[in-house]
């Protein structure tokens, strides 16, 4: 191999190197971004994470309720889902 192409290889090197680094930075500052922008995500499923007890106890009261009293579960079941679309409602027009 002549000096010529062992100089054309090693800049070849050096430019895919800097390349590379150069990817690796932009990788880096995406990555951060990813993280600040589901950060509110991650911490509302780690809210839900942390009642995952107390929801399954009152989807299990619930559910014996219901099944005595039909009727007023289907009635409490409504307005639960009015209420919710109502939270809806009033976060998206405060946003």
């Amino acid at each position: 191999m002549s000096k010529f192409q062992h100089h054309q290889l090693t800049s070849r090197k050096q430019r895919l190197l800097q390349e590379i680094q150069q990817q690796r930075k932009s990788l880096s500052q995406c990555s951060q971004q990813w993280l600040e922008l589901t950060q509110p995500y991650d911490k509302s499923w780690q809210t839900l994470l942390a009642f995952k007890p107390y929801i399954a106890i009152g989807s299990g009261i619930a559910l014996i309720y219901g099944l005595r009293r039909p009727k007023k579960l289907y009635h409490w079941s409504r307005r639960m889902l009015s209420v919710l679309e109502i939270l809806k409602i009033v976060r998206n027009a405060l946003k």
